[in-house]
């Protein structure tokens, strides 16, 4: 091989390995909240606009598609109804109650449970970056602190 021949064979596996990078790195799923957009965003459960977004919440699924719910029992319900696998969903985030702005990982958030918390759909739940906030929020809303985010979908 002489060296012209070299140096095209050199250039052609470089562009193959440009192209594949560029296609993966194009079909990466983003793992980031949507902002809730109250009083416009629709619940992709029960399809009423969400009013309250201190209870707002969505799903992530693996494929990149983005659901949002007015309420946490909207959305347990819609993955059981749609027997959507846990497999498949990237990330479950959930507002947190005190700054309805920002959302919270399910994972990472303290989550309180109780009658006595008037969410959009009953599902009687929010949630908190703080655990602190969360557990005051419990005592003087005579609700449960959760331990974990897994009793929801046992619940809902």
């Amino acid at each position: 091989m002489n060296y012209v021949q070299l140096k095209r064979k050199s250039t052609l596996v470089s562009l193959l390995a440009l192209t594949f990078l560029v296609s993966l790195v194009s079909c990466s799923v983003s793992d980031k909240p949507v902002p809730v957009k109250a009083g416009t965003d629709e619940c992709t459960a029960c399809k009423m606009v969400i009013t309250d977004a201190k209870f707002a919440c969505e799903i992530i699924t693996a494929k990149g598609r983005f659901m949002k719910f007015d309420d946490v029992s909207c959305l347990f319900n819609y993955i059981k109804k749609q027997d959507i696998s846990m497999e498949s969903i990237l990330k479950i985030y959930v507002a947190d109650y005190a700054q309805s702005d920002q959302m919270i990982d399910i994972k990472e958030a303290s989550l309180v449970m109780g009658a006595d918390i008037h969410s959009p759909m009953n599902g009687g739940v929010a949630a908190f970056v703080s655990k602190e906030v969360a557990t005051e929020y419990a005592r003087q809303n005579n609700a449960e602190l959760l331990d974990s985010w897994e009793i929801l979908v046992k619940k809902h």
